[in-house]
């Protein structure tokens, strides 16, 4: 569909009222209102309107509404804060527990054996006491996270 250049002003009337067009536009729509009058009358209604509906109030929100908005956002804020610290906690004691199993157990072979558990020889012995210690360790490791699980849940009121 071809647009005439009086439909094509027509559409930059209410841009023009509202003060939106760039000055290629602006010389283009003077240069049509000056042999246009329903244009222009056009235009003059639209300016009309646009100075009414600046008269207006501008709505706004009740304070309770903006309140309960501003606390829903705190405690959210607050909750995913929490999560991120209980995540890095939990990390932190998964390390912890690795590094201690991969710590502890040649230190116990050692204070057992001495050097020679240090080197390998007797491990073949050992191992059943070793998958024991690494269970027991991840067991605690699972008690500390359950442990975790319902404190949050205390703190929340779900208990």
């Amino acid at each position: 569909m071809n647009m005439s250049e009086h439909d094509q002003i027509r559409e930059l009337l209410a841009l023009a009222a509202a003060g939106a067009l760039d000055a290629d536009e602006e010389s283009r729509l003077a240069a049509h209102l000056r042999s246009c009058a329903a244009c222009a009358a056009e235009l003059n209604s639209f300016q009309e309107m646009g100075a009414v509906l600046r008269r207006l109030p501008t709505p706004q929100a009740p304070a309770a509404l903006v309140a309960r908005t501003i606390s829903a956002a705190q405690s959210r804020l607050a909750e995913e804060s929490t999560r991120r610290s209980e995540r890095k906690l939990i990390v932190l004691a998964v390390v912890f527990s690795w590094v201690f199993v991969a710590l502890s157990w040649p230190l116990a072979q050692f204070a057992a054996r001495g050097w020679t558990s240090l080197v390998g020889l007797g491990f073949e012995q050992g191992w059943e006491n070793f998958a024991v210690f690494t269970a027991l360790c991840w067991t605690a490791g699972a008690v500390a996270a359950a442990a975790l699980a319902k404190r949050r849940q205390q703190e929340r009121g779900v208990a």
